[in-house]
């Protein structure tokens, strides 16, 4: 009877799988799934994300039509070989799928951009689990104890698993979308591996997918799972403050803030983003708000700012690379608390209005890395 009900389980979702290859993953990876329901992942296409959206809609075509698929919609087949952009399921509820990211073999580090080699293999998925890298493929096993009165189950009765992937232990796995993107000036607009220390310890999975407590599968129970909804700006970014650290020192004309990065990347480098860091003083019951500096990374094309994909240079870099120094022209008095707080807007203002999403709520909004107050 067990043997029958999962080769019924087993045709179930293999014939459900066709139509929608994530959708499956649920079944047994409920939790995983809701996260990556909810992340940027399943988010990156033009018809979930706005901001995309309002790019490629000023992004200059010619025959190539959609190359942005390569990383926002890389399981829509159709798209990656034609360039055509249609309205699908795949667009919306999958367009960078739970079966694309644990099929990933290797990246090709490219000149312009990197790539994602697949493996290639049909439901043999790679994963990372230290207690396992080195052991064989999983295969799904029944094993019998008191003499078959005990029955138990390993492994997924759908898929394969390997553990031996080092890229899913590095990092290394984001980095086929999660570099360097140059334009046809060969200029970097995204920039995400300017690397700061190459002895960092840190990976993209250990800071951006920490573990977090659930299981990651229904069959067997674990205490945590792999966070699938990519912390970040969109989801845990008060759990980012912990890279980020201030030191506050004073002097003659005011006060200085030094914004120490822990992340192996720039800060807030990505294309018309901006970083904001605001300074208050509360002084005998009243507060004191101070003019905030903006970490940006304004594009620009012969002089000019520019579109991402004009752009071969900048005007102006005030990123927080290994550190930043920031310089309040405010004298502190004893008895003055200080308060600091770091975060981040999708889009500059003037970005947002360029791409016609001033009025977006969502591109406007102030999301807190970290804030900390210092009493003097």
């Amino acid at each position: 009877m067990t043997r029958f009900l999962l080769l019924i389980l087993t045709l179930t979702l293999s014939l459900f799988a066709i139509s929608n290859e994530s959708k499956i993953c649920q079944k047994c990876h409920p939790t995983i799934y809701n996260e990556y329901y909810a992340s940027s992942h399943r988010k990156a296409s033009v018809l979930n994300n706005p901001i995309h959206k309002a790019y490629w809609e000023k992004h200059p075509k010619d025959e190539k039509g959609y190359t942005c698929a390569k990383c926002h919609s890389p399981s829509d087949k159709q798209v990656m070989k034609t360039g055509i952009l249609k309205n699908n399921d795949i667009q919306k509820h999958e367009p960078i799928s739970c079966v694309y990211c644990h099929t990933i073999k290797e990246v090709d580090q490219g000149k312009m951009s990197n790539t994602n080699i697949s493996s290639g293999k049909v439901k043999e998925f790679y994963t990372a689990d230290k207690s396992k890298k080195g052991s064989k493929t999983a295969h799904f096993e029944t094993k019998s104890s008191w003499f078959g009165l005990v029955k138990t189950v390993q492994n997924s009765p759908y898929h394969k698993i390997n553990y031996n992937n080092e890229n899913y232990y590095n990092g290394n796995v984001c980095m086929g979308c999660h570099s360097h993107t140059n334009n046809e000036h060969n200029f970097d607009i995204v920039m995400l591996d300017a690397l700061i220390n190459k002895n960092d310890k840190n990976t993209c999975i250990s800071c951006h997918m920490p573990q977090v407590p659930g299981s990651k599968v229904t069959l067997s129970e674990t205490k945590t799972h792999a966070y699938h909804g990519i912390a970040g700006i969109h989801h845990m970014n008060q759990e980012m403050g912990k890279y980020i650290d201030f030191n506050v020192t004073q002097n003659s004309s005011g006060f200085t803030v030094n914004v120490i990065n822990h992340a192996n990347h720039a800060l807030f480098g990505q294309a018309l983003r901006q970083g904001v860091l605001k300074a208050s003083i509360l002084r005998e019951g009243k507060e004191i708000t101070l003019e905030p500096f903006i970490f940006t990374r304004i594009l620009a094309h012969d002089g000019k700012e520019a579109m991402p994909w004009n752009a071969t240079g900048t005007l102006k870099d005030t990123l927080i690379y290994a550190h930043k120094e920031v310089m309040f022209k405010k004298i502190l008095q004893k008895g003055d608390t200080l308060t600091l707080t770091l975060g981040v807007q999708l889009l500059t203002p003037k970005g947002a209005k360029e791409l016609g999403l001033e009025n977006d709520k969502e591109v406007s909004k102030f999301r807190i890395l970290k804030t900390q107050k210092f009493k003097f």
